[in-house]
């Protein structure tokens, strides 16, 4: 303890560590660790007499008088840090401690990117007290080791407190001597290249005006062959010079740049093939073509006529030579061609009367009339009338046929109706009783009743070429026993009401048998769908199929939907056969249309 003089009085002094005793003058020890909070950073602090020592965490070890705990922590040094994250691409991968780090211009370290404190500040002189190079504990940093990236096109060197580059050739360092800056070699002397020199990092290239190429030491030029290496745009000859090349032109060629245009020796003498010859102009020269007709003499030089009947003239009825041509006679039907010498066909269907009603078809040296299927064409009245389908030996219908406009209509037994083309149908569902669906009356245009009949539409005629005719005119009237020409719309579903109580599973709901003579014993009808119960059958007895029921037992009230179908049973041989009688046209109005019919059956 020391003691100081002052006026009047005197100051007892501690030396460091020891504080006066209150109200005495005795120095008493000093507990730092109370007295200094946030002391021994990253450690925990021991009062020692007149002093203290930190006993630093792991990972921090103590300085020389055990007064603070340095960081000995290592992990990655970061550049670059955005807004509070490392970038990892600027880091080099190298454990080093903090200071070495934060005091080497690192922006980020550790594992939980610890942010470096920026120079200047109070936390930066703490951490690193002697400055930029140096570590908290005063030792030299390795630039090169931490750093990694510097001394681009180079080599870093370490030196006290910084570092130094020692530059690859072709660069050079900065005045700092912290960077490597390329060195533009086009300015130096002598200059290196003998003509164009271009600097490039690291190095430099030289280049050679236009016609002229780079030798092989790299720096000189010689004059380049642009003929021999083919390098030119010329269209024929190419001469070289020094430093370029000509370009030059055969004969019949005139030379313009470095093209060479053609001379048109046909546009210049226009009588250069004589009257009958055609001037054809080719590159650089000229060829003459004789005119139809014409040959070249021997001599090579005009154009002489050509005895075409002295050769293949084709024709077959005489040939009389003209000059630059021939002609043939021609027989009755053909015409001479106006510009071919040839006989062709004389189109006698463009006189529109030659068949009157009929189409004419043109053929080779005549005509034929024609009329549409179901008509035939008469040579007298030179016009079409119908062919009388009932009349002929093999009648198409079964039960009844009235002939019509280029067609005929097959009628139904008695308490049948019509349904498609060549099918009748009947039974409960259609005979009698309010709720069976009545015939379609005459003001649908595609209805047929029991007082008329149209034709029908097999042949392909549109219903404006339908032909109104009773069912009792003459001659082409139905057989003498009832036959019923009413018909049930197909496109629509038919709708039956029955009562079950009066139904068994003999009774006929529906009954279906052949129109066409040609589907009897040929077809069988069949349920499509709405019978997966299996409540409904089709049978077939005596050349009529009947829809009954079959599980009468199970069945309950309600509306049941079908469809019922027409399947043709032909097989290979019987086709052949129709079609060695008829031709297809009749053949498909003899086999009919498929008969789809939807059925809705209303049990109560």
């Amino acid at each position: 303890m020391a003691c100081k003089n002052l006026i009047g009085t005197y100051m007892c002094i501690c030396p460091p560590g020891y504080t006066r005793q209150p109200g005495g003058d005795r120095c008493i020890d000093l507990n730092e660790c109370t007295a200094k909070p946030g002391i021994c950073k990253n450690g925990r602090c021991e009062n020692t007499v007149g002093s203290y020592r930190c006993r630093c965490d792991q990972g921090f070890i103590a300085n020389p008088t055990q007064t603070e705990c340095i960081d000995n922590r290592e992990g990655f040094c970061f550049t670059e840090v955005l807004t509070t994250l490392c970038q990892m691409t600027s880091s080099n991968r190298v454990q080093v401690t903090k200071s070495e780090c934060c005091c080497d211009g690192g922006r980020g370290w550790g594992n939980n990117c610890e942010l470096c404190p920026l120079p200047g500040t109070t936390q930066y002189k703490k951490m690193c007290p002697l400055g930029p190079g140096y570590t908290t504990d005063g030792r030299d940093i390795d630039e090169c080791r931490v750093m990694g990236s510097l001394c681009r096109n180079g080599q870093c060197v370490n030196t006290l407190g910084s570092y130094s580059c020692i530059c690859k050739q072709g660069y050079t360092p900065d005045i700092s001597g912290t960077q490597c800056v390329d060195v533009d070699e086009c300015i130096q002397a002598p200059k290196p290249c003998n003509f164009i020199c271009k600097n490039t990092e690291g190095s430099y290239q030289c280049s050679c005006p236009r016609g002229y190429i780079l030798q092989e030491d790299g720096k000189s030029c010689r004059d380049l062959d642009e003929c021999s290496t083919k390098q030119h745009n010329c269209q024929f000859l190419c001469v070289n010079t020094i430093g370029g090349f000509t370009c030059k032109c055969p004969p019949g060629f005139t030379q313009h740049h470095t093209a060479c245009i053609d001379n048109n020796e046909c546009a210049s003498d226009p009588n250069l093939c004589g009257s009958n010859g055609v001037c054809q102009n080719t590159p650089g020269s000229f060829n003459c073509d004789c005119q139809r007709g014409f040959t070249m003499d021997s001599n090579g030089q005009s154009c002489e006529d050509m005895d075409e009947c002295d050769g293949n003239h084709r024709c077959q009825h005489g040939c009389q030579n003209l000059v630059g041509g021939y002609r043939c006679s021609c027989p009755q039907g053909y015409l001479q061609h106006y510009q071919w010498n040839q006989c062709v066909d004389e189109n006698e269907c463009l006189n529109t009367q030659i068949c009157g009603g009929a189409s004419c078809h043109n053929t080779l040296g005549s005509f034929r009339c024609l009329c549409p299927t179901g008509f035939n064409y008469e040579q007298t009245s030179g016009g079409c009338s119908d062919v009388n389908e009932c009349s002929t030996s093999g009648n198409p219908c079964k039960f009844g046929c009235s002939n019509t406009d280029g067609g005929y209509l097959c009628g139904c037994p008695s308490g049948y109706f019509r349904a498609g083309q060549g099918h009748c149908v009947s039974g409960l569902g259609l005979s009698g009783g309010a709720s069976a669906p009545a015939p379609e009356g005459e003001e649908d245009e595609n209805s047929l009743s029991p007082e008329a009949c149209y034709e029908c539409k097999i042949n392909g005629y549109p219903k404006k070429g339908r032909q109104r005719r009773s069912a009792n005119s003459t001659g082409d009237e139905l057989d003498n026993e009832p036959v019923s020409l009413a018909s049930v719309d197909v496109d629509d579903t038919l709708h039956f009401h029955l009562n079950i109580s009066d139904l068994t599973n003999r009774a006929h709901i529906l009954e279906f048998t052949p129109a066409l003579s040609a589907l009897y014993d040929h077809v069988r009808y069949s349920i499509d769908y709405g019978n997966e119960d299996g409540f409904f059958r089709i049978n077939q007895r005596d050349g009529v199929s009947f829809l009954h029921l079959s599980k009468k037992k199970s069945l309950l009230p309600g509306a049941y939907s079908l469809q019922i179908s027409s399947v043709p049973l032909y097989k290979k041989a019987e086709l052949a056969e129709f079609e060695d009688r008829h031709d297809k046209d009749y053949l498909t109005g003899q086999l009919g249309d498929v008969l789809k019919m939807k059925v809705e059956i209303v049990l109560h």
